[in-house]
């Protein structure tokens, strides 16, 4: 008997109850077709906004949301190789 089935309280007949519940009940279906929106989608959004309002201008919010994905996709590159020297390594 171990620790966790010492300190439970609830009888037999529950726990095999619940067990055969929890076996009937029917699995989630599949989010198949639904697309996840983009990562960062808000930034692009107030940066839109921004631009929209006349904040900074079209060509700046544009210039901002281009420089965003490459630093982005860069930070990415770089933990990829870094991943990949530690498994080299190990």
């Amino acid at each position: 008997m171990n620790g966790v089935a010492a300190l439970d309280r609830t009888s037999p007949h529950k726990r095999r109850t619940a067990q055969r519940r929890r076996r009937r009940a029917p699995a989630r279906p599949a989010r198949t077709g639904v697309a996840r929106p983009h990562v960062r989608f808000t930034w692009y959004a107030g940066v839109a906004v921004m631009a929209a309002f006349q904040v900074v201008e079209w060509p700046l919010a544009l210039l901002m949301m281009i420089g965003h994905e490459v630093a982005h996709h860069a930070h990415n590159q770089a933990l990829h190789d870094f991943a990949e020297g530690l498994e080299a390594g190990a």
